[in-house]
């Protein structure tokens, strides 16, 4: 199955977000940022145009990324974006389909994906998390920033409603094989992973989380 594509919307996406949500998307990418400075080896799922390693390397200029999309418009975005910034160096930028990606190096002691584990099907979800918490050394910590059911049961019938538009036009415009929000929290605690900490914002809606693997 060919990846997702998001060229269509690469120079438009700032300016959707902004329209939908304003600047919230954004916080939920960064609100942990902070708690990342000591990490040294980084993989990031799903940029997109770069927002978060453009703030992420704003904190901690000295890490090695390797960050993984598979639209070349939004690759060649979020280059553009760290241009001039010192630890834009140190980023090995991967065009490709990031549900296949094989690290070829040392365990990643930083796993992000922001808004990408909800383009994907249950079977994708159990397959990637799987596959990439091997490569995660022990004590290394996973960062989810992304849609979630609140737990009001008023405020999941608005939240059914909007993602299901979203999905909806997701899947029309750049083909991501789902069709329905997958909760990636049970699949990450059967691979050993345990939430660390945990922000929200809209009632639950939008939910920034960091987990940490074990150290066994």
């Amino acid at each position: 199955m060919k990846p997702p594509c998001f060229d269509i919307l690469a120079p438009h996406y700032v300016w959707i977000e902004a329209v939908t949500f304003g600047g919230l998307l954004q916080w939920c990418r960064t609100a942990l940022v902070d708690q990342l400075t000591e990490v040294r080896r980084v993989l990031v799922l799903g940029e997109g145009d770069g927002r978060f390693v453009n703030a992420f390397l704003l904190r901690n200029p000295n890490a090695a990324l390797d960050v993984v999309d598979a639209s070349p418009e939004m690759v060649a975005r979020a280059r553009q974006r760290l241009t001039g910034l010192p630890g834009a160096r140190n980023v090995r930028w991967h065009v490709g389909d990031a549900r296949r990606f094989e690290p070829d190096g040392p365990p990643y002691d930083l796993i992000v994906t922001n808004f990408f584990l909800d383009c994907l099907t249950a079977a994708e979800l159990q397959t990637l998390v799987e596959r990439l918490a091997r490569h995660l050394e022990p004590g290394g910590r996973w960062l989810v920033g992304d849609f979630a059911l609140p737990a009001s049961r008023l405020k999941r019938i608005g939240a059914h409603a909007a993602l299901a538009v979203m999905y909806l036009c997701f899947k029309v415009v750049t083909r991501i094989p789902a069709g329905r929000l997958e909760d990636p929290g049970p699949v990450l605690l059967a691979h050993g992973l345990t939430p660390e900490q945990v922000e929200h914002r809209l009632g639950g809606f939008l939910v920034a989380s960091l987990w940490r693997r074990s150290n066994g």
